[in-house]
């Protein structure tokens, strides 16, 4: 199959993008923060240098983010900063919800879940949620499997009921108005599973098997599932992975560098895993909303609203950083305390849908909103 794929990270928690991607020669950002919550350009713990950034600002990556800052040297990896929600708010769920569905009416769904009504597909596994549910993006999708690993969507596979059961779900709930055609696409896909990782005879999952040596981390699983189902060709369009623990009001230094490496690391492997899949694949990286510029007096930063968001993949123009950067002096911020927002998110994710995802009109995607080109691809 050679549909594209989109794979949605979701950093859950608001994840400090001045932490991440940091403008280490302004004066304002300096003083601001004390070292351990700043990128630095000399010392032990020296940023990483991003290629063609501005003297007088020196953006540099956080320097966990070895893997990223590769990636963005290599022209595959794009930066967007002071990207988020316009009409912003400091609430998780708030900010989560209105992100996600990406419109007024909390009828019509979520953004993905719309994309997809306008491009449905007859793949066995069009829409993949990592994890215990289905985020808000996707609302509206009937097709969407949710499952830590693809051995989880299989009924009762190697059980000698396993036959049974599902003709008593398909005649019992298979022609149902509101839940048929989940159920039958559920067993259907089991169906395909059973017989691309399952040994029917013993009823042992075959192991996914890759060169590449992914990292024992809590991201690492969810991606490695997204890898496998890509590489089984059934059909995956969208993914969806959410990767928590981005809260930071107090600890910023040992809770923010670990867990950017985690998702770094992560990143990097689940990449190279996909070989000849990545000139289908996008990956885009987001959170609810960034943090605050000045650091709070416990050692972290609370709710802000500009972030950093990432782009790479397939027909990217990577090794850039996109948006027009407001400065942080007082009179340029936000309220006076948050980076602030000069590209709105929607214009990021309607970048992605129109070029990588075919979708040449997301006035449907996003009701209400004139998408800008940011210019993420050539």
């Amino acid at each position: 199959m050679s549909d594209p794929i989109l794979v949605v990270i979701f950093l859950r928690g608001g994840i400090d993008g001045l932490n991440l991607v940091s403008p280490t020669a302004d004066a304002d950002y300096i003083a601001a923060r004390p070292e351990p919550l700043r990128v630095l350009r000399k010392g032990d713990t020296t940023g990483l240098v991003m290629s063609d950034m501005a003297a007088d600002v020196d953006f540099r990556f956080h320097q966990n983010a070895r893997p990223l800052s590769e990636l963005y040297e290599a022209g595959e990896l794009a930066v967007i900063h002071a990207a988020g929600l316009v009409d912003g708010t400091r609430s998780h769920f708030d900010a989560e919800a209105r992100m996600e569905r990406a419109a007024k009416s909390t009828a019509s769904g979520g953004w993905l879940g719309r994309w997809f009504a306008q491009n449905p597909s007859d793949g066995a596994l069009p829409l993949l949620a990592t994890g215990t549910s289905a985020p808000d993006s996707l609302l509206g999708a009937r097709e969407v499997a949710v499952a830590d690993a693809l051995e989880d969507l299989i009924i009762a596979g190697g059980h000698d009921i396993s036959d049974l059961m599902r003709r008593r779900l398909k005649e019992g709930f298979g022609s149902h108005p509101l839940i048929g055609t989940p159920i039958n696409a559920l067993l259907s896909l089991s169906q395909v599973l059973e017989g691309r990782i399952m040994d029917k005879a013993t009823g042992e999952i075959a192991p996914y098997e890759t060169s590449v040596q992914y990292p024992d981390t809590d991201l690492a699983g969810p991606l490695k599932t997204v890898a496998q189902a890509i590489k089984l060709d059934l059909g995956l369009r969208i993914a969806t992975v959410d990767f928590g623990g981005w809260d930071t009001h107090f600890g910023q230094e040992r809770r923010f560098a670990p867990r950017l490496e985690t998702l770094s690391q992560g990143i990097m492997s689940f990449w190279r895993d996909l070989g000849p899949a990545q000139d289908r694949t996008n990956i885009v990286v987001m959170s609810e909303f960034g943090r605050r510029l000045r650091a709070n007096a416990s050692g972290g930063t609370d709710h802000g609203f500009g972030n950093a968001m990432m782009v790479m993949g397939a027909g990217v123009r990577g090794g850039r950083m996109y948006g027009d950067w407001p400065g942080l002096a007082n009179d340029q911020l936000d309220s006076g305390a948050d980076l602030d927002i000069t590209t709105d998110y929607r214009n990021v994710l309607s970048d992605v849908l129109r070029h990588h995802m075919g979708q040449a009109d997301t006035s449907a995607i996003f009701p209400q909103f004139e998408a800008a080109q940011v210019g993420l691809y050539g």
